[in-house]
């Protein structure tokens, strides 16, 4: 989903988030998963406050490289949030290895939600599912 500034990037660069492949780098964590890729530049280089972030937030630093946030990341940043992972896809994220390939596709926040409470009820029904199996 689009993150606060957004709108700050460059045309190019907000397309190249959806429409690029991006490589999860070698000096990606559980602090953040770093992308190799097209740099996504700013149109606007003003500094900004630190604000807050949680995981799966899409952070650009001045270079260009993307960062996504990742489970042990901080919980307040100042780099621009071009985007946010959406929290179901977090787990699959987590298992990305280096070199592993990247690509985004943009939702809007309904489309999160549903995308949620479907992961949940699919859950519950696992959870129910080996509750009544008997394994020998």
């Amino acid at each position: 989903m689009p993150g606060a500034e957004y709108g700050q990037f460059r045309e190019a660069a907000r397309t190249a988030l959806t429409r690029e492949r991006f490589r999860v780098a070698p000096a990606s964590d559980r602090m953040g998963v770093r992308l190799e890729g097209p740099p996504l530049e700013r149109s606007d280089s003003a500094e900004l406050l630190s604000h807050g972030v949680v995981a799966g937030t899409i952070q650009v630093p001045a270079g260009g490289t993307p960062i996504i946030l990742a489970a042990d990341s901080q919980t307040t940043g100042g780099y621009p949030k071009i985007a946010h992972v959406v929290s179901v896809d977090l787990p699959l994220l987590a298992q990305c290895k280096p070199g592993s390939r990247v690509t985004f596709k943009e939702i809007t926040l309904a489309e999160a939600q549903r995308l949620q409470l479907e992961f949940e009820r699919e859950m519950r029904l696992l959870a129910a599912v080996m509750t009544f199996t008997t394994f020998y």
